[in-house]
């Protein structure tokens, strides 16, 4: 799954957000440089694991086995709407709950960043689909 503002082309030379998920997922992380250097059909299913409702975390370690990477800490998606949230896009438990696990992970993740204009660009965009 990708969004409009992931802004992402045919060779998916940027990471989007899904497959950020599936790298959080798993704790690692990959630099640019080293995704770059996976192949388009590894790019496209480390894709598709992070947009499933969860990620297959073996999945993702297998395909990455031999990709130059860090260990990070894994990311724990919140179940409960982040306050943080609720009051920078004025949603309630309720529309949190509505969301994919994909469009929590992406609005979650691009608040903790400080991304407040990709933030809303984001959340203009899950609103609609």
């Amino acid at each position: 799954m990708l969004y409009e503002f992931d802004e992402a082309d045919a060779e998916l030379s940027l990471l989007p957000m899904a497959s950020r998920r599936a790298l959080d997922a798993a704790g690692i992380k990959l630099s640019l440089a080293s995704y770059q250097t996976l192949a388009l059909d590894a790019r496209r299913e480390l894709l598709r694991l992070g947009a499933a409702g969860q990620v297959d975390v073996s999945a993702v370690r297998v395909l990455l086995a031999h990709a130059a990477s860090t260990a990070v800490a894994v990311y724990c998606e919140p179940l409960e709407l982040p306050e943080a949230l609720a009051s920078e896009l004025g949603i309630d438990a309720a529309a949190w709950q509505g969301f994919r696990p994909l469009d929590r992970y992406v609005l979650d993740k691009l608040q903790r960043r400080g991304r407040s204009e990709r933030l809303q660009r984001a959340f203009a965009e899950i609103s609609r689909s």
